[in-house]
C-alpha cells in the first residue's frame, strides 16, 4: 500500500492556502483568505510575487502560459495573464456548484464539484462541459500527471440540501488522495493522509500539498507508488 511521506513544511504566505500549481519553475498558490495568488519558489518555500484575485478563491492550474483559477461558490473559472494580472478569460459553470481544485492535462481544463461529487473536463476555448467522472463528495484539491488525476477527499459525506452544507456521514473522519484514471474514471490507488488537501501539484515526482487551517504548505512524496 502507497504511503504519504512529508518531507518538508512551509509556512504558507497567506493565512488560508488552497489551489497550487506548478509552472515549471515556481509553485503558484492561491489563497481564500487574502483573495491574493502567491509565487513561491519551491527551494525554499519563499514567494516573491503577489497577484490581487477577488472572491472566495479555491482552485488553481497552469496550461503553460497562463493560470487557471476557480470561484468556490462564483460558478467561475478565470484565465489569469501572471505578466500583467490581467483576467483574460472568463467560464461560467454555474450549473456545476461549488468548485474546489482545477487542473490542465495538456489540452483540457479538469475542476472538481464539491457537491455533485464529480471531476468535469472543460474546452478551454469554447467553455463547455466535454464530460465528467463520478467521484466521492467534498474532493479538495485537484492535480494531473501522465493520464491520472489526482484528488483530495474527506470521506464518508453527504450535502444537506437544507442546511447547503456538508455532513460526516459516519463516526469515523477519514482523508485521501485519490489516483483517478483520467480516461475511465476508475480508482487506480488510495493514499490515506490526516486533512482534506484543498491544494495539490506535481513537481516532478514530489506532490506538493495545501494545509489551509495549519497555514501550511508540504512538500512530500508517495512510497510504494509505481509511474
Amino acid at each position: 500500500m502507497s504511503k504519504l511521506l512529508i518531507e518538508e513544511q512551509y509556512n504558507s504566505p497567506g493565512r488560508s492556502p488552497v489551489g497550487l500549481a506548478w509552472n515549471g519553475r515556481y509553485i503558484w498558490n492561491t489563497d481564500n483568505a487574502t483573495s491574493k495568488i502567491y509565487r513561491i519558489d519551491p527551494e525554499d518555500g519563499e514567494h516573491d510575487i503577489e497577484l490581487v484575485c477577488p472572491g472566495n478563491l479555491s482552485g488553481l492550474g497552469w496550461d503553460g502560459t497562463n493560470l487557471w483559477q476557480s470561484l468556490h461558490d462564483g460558478g467561475t473559472l478565470r484565465r489569469i495573464n501572471p505578466e500583467t494580472n490581467d483576467f483574460d478569460q472568463t467560464i461560467m459553470v454555474w450549473e456545476h456548484g461549488w468548485l474546489s481544485g482545477v487542473t490542465w492535462d495538456g489540452q483540457h481544463l479538469w475542476a472538481n464539484s464539491q457537491q455533485h461529487g464529480k471531476l468535469f473536463k472543460i474546452d478551454p476555448n469554447s467553455g463547455e462541459t466535454i464530460s465528467s467522472l463520478k467521484v466521492p463528495l467534498v474532493g479538495g484539491g485537484l492535480t494531473y500527471k501522465d493520464g491520472s488525476l489526482w484528488l483530495s477527499i474527506a470521506y464518508p459525506m453527504t450535502f444537506n440540501e437544507s442546511g447547503n452544507h456538508f455532513e460526516w456521514a459516519g463516526d469515523k473522519q477519514q482523508f485521501a488522495i485519490l489516483e483517478i484514471d483520467a480516461a475511465t474514471g476508475s480508482e487506480k490507488q488510495r493514499v490515506e493522509t490526516d486533512f482534506l488537501a484543498m491544494g495539490l501539484t506535481w513537481v516532478g515526482d514530489e506532490l506538493w500539498m495545501a494545509h489551509s487551517s495549519a497555514k501550511k504548505l508540504y512538500r512530500t512524496k508517495i512510497i510504494g507508488h509505481a509511474d
